[in-house]
């Protein structure tokens, strides 16, 4: 500062000389000048310490000396609060409701023999989609075909050595062997036949081939396989059924914005795919998982869907109105910006001044809001604050 305020005080041409620099600075070079020119047209030597001193250094703090220029250019105004309601814009994806969606895995492997639906087509719960031969539920048929011959067997033996025991002819023992007999083959039929039942099978219509049916109701909206093709992977989907009636929206809220969202707030929604419509909901469930990578929060928020307009995949974009809140709000001219710091001057004291380290969010016209750092009731430089050391 002193060395500025002696440059300032020579003669013009070296004046002209030292602030020849590149408009980025002149700005500030001009302004600076012009305080330093008007404290050297009223005598003040560089560097005495007289009341013409622009800013004194006091620790950590700013004092602007009666006299100095600075007191007629620099504003300082008490902050206060506002209360905003923001609006909070995110990108978002159609998605069909979890519960009312299906993806079909078949619960053998096989070849596929028939589709019996197509890629579109509407379905009822219980409807068959796919037929498969499986050697795996050939062996459970002939599982069952062998428990029912051996049970059959073991109840004329069972009826054979009651009546020997009852006419004194047959041996207990022999009566009991068959009564266990009797139990193990009732037993190991029922568990062949509840090993078809498990696989959707009629275990009193026994086909050979295994039929795939449909667990909800809704419209086929993925097929991935073909008749002749062979499915041994018990991961991967052949069909996927949906019921899009009602569908999902789901968007990505950073991580930093959450706080200002709850359950049943108001929310718009807009689609490239239908220009000029606007679609409204609820905000149906706040996520639990944040994701690591993109530090985003799903959202999700539930629309009816007539005639199925709104397909899963779709991208959209939901705007949010978030409650009205008080926030404390300044001039941008109030902040510096310096290195990775965003600074404002408080008054502590008239004409005395300290740096304070503040965290900014969004900005509304020439104001910004403070998250952090100052407290309504301070009293800060609002105008040609970067002029401070």
């Amino acid at each position: 500062m002193k060395q500025l305020r002696r440059l300032a005080c020579r003669s013009p041409r070296h004046r002209f000389m030292e602030f020849a620099v590149p408009r980025a600075r002149n700005a500030t070079i001009v302004f600076l000048t012009g305080l330093l020119l008007a404290g050297c047209r009223r005598g003040g030597a560089p560097g005495s310490g007289t009341p013409e001193e622009l800013v004194q250094i006091q620790g950590d703090r700013s004092v602007v000396p009666a006299g100095s220029p600075l007191r007629d250019r620099l504003n300082v105004r008490e902050v206060s609060t506002e209360s905003l309601r923001r609006q909070l814009v995110v990108p978002s994806t159609v998605e069909a409701l979890p519960d009312a969606s299906a993806r079909i895995h078949p619960p053998l492997s096989g070849r596929v023999v028939r589709l019996d639906a197509r890629f579109g087509d509407t379905v009822e719960k219980g409807s068959p989609l796919l037929e498969l031969e499986s050697p795996d539920l050939s062996t459970a048929e002939a599982d069952l075909e062998k428990s029912r011959a051996t049970l059959l067997l073991a109840r004329r033996n069972f009826e054979r050595q009651k009546d020997l025991l009852e006419h004194g002819v047959g041996s207990q023992r022999d009566f009991d062997q068959s009564q266990s007999d009797l139990e193990t083959a009732t037993s190991e039929q029922q568990r062949a036949t509840t090993r078809l039942q498990q696989l959707g099978v009629d275990a009193s219509k026994l086909s050979g081939t295994l039929v795939v049916r449909s667990p909800v109701s809704g419209r086929v909206i993925a097929v991935n396989t073909a008749p002749g093709q062979y499915q041994n992977d018990p991961t991967a989907d052949v069909m996927i059924v949906a019921d899009l009636s009602r569908v999902w929206v789901t968007a990505s809220v950073q991580e930093k914005d959450i706080r200002r969202l709850k359950v049943g707030d108001e929310a718009t929604i807009t689609f490239p795919a239908y220009p000029g419509e606007t679609f409204h909901s609820k905000i149906d469930r706040l996520g639990d998982l944040l994701d690591p990578d993109t530090r985003t929060i799903k959202i999700h928020l539930s629309l009816d869907n007539p005639g199925a307009r709104l397909k899963p995949g779709m991208f959209g974009t939901v705007a949010f109105q978030s409650d009205s809140s008080p926030e404390v709000v300044v001039p941008a001219t109030a902040l510096v910006v310096r290195g990775d710091e965003t600074l404002v001057f408080v008054e502590t004291s008239p004409w005395t001044f300290e740096r304070r380290t503040v965290e900014t969010g969004e900005q509304i016209g020439d104001r910004v809001v403070i998250t952090r750092g100052l407290k309504p009731g301070s009293r800060i430089v609002t105008l040609n604050a970067v002029v401070m050391p």
